[in-house]
């Protein structure tokens, strides 16, 4: 099946195209900021730099972007991706 026939058929099947969300930039405190205002619990770690705590447990960056990103989801708003 060449290309052309496989769209058409894809189609013709009730297939359709959806375009995708672009994402919105965020730095750690404007995701911590999102998720508080969720009504998740979320801040700096005191005792590690590069970690953060997220309803008690220990997580990383692209964690945290991973939990507000699956509420974005929800409400149908753009993902957010970390700027590092």
């Amino acid at each position: 099946m060449h290309s052309t026939e496989a769209i058409a058929a894809f189609f013709n099947k009730g297939g359709r195209v959806v375009r995708l969300q672009d994402s919105i930039p965020v730095t750690a405190p404007e995701v911590i900021e999102y998720l508080l205002a969720s009504g998740i619990r979320a801040n700096f770690s005191p005792r590690h730099s590069r970690l953060y705590l997220c309803n008690r447990k220990l997580v990383t960056l692209s964690k945290l972007v991973e939990i507000a990103n699956g509420h974005r989801r929800a409400q149908q708003l753009p993902p957010f991706v970390a700027r590092v």
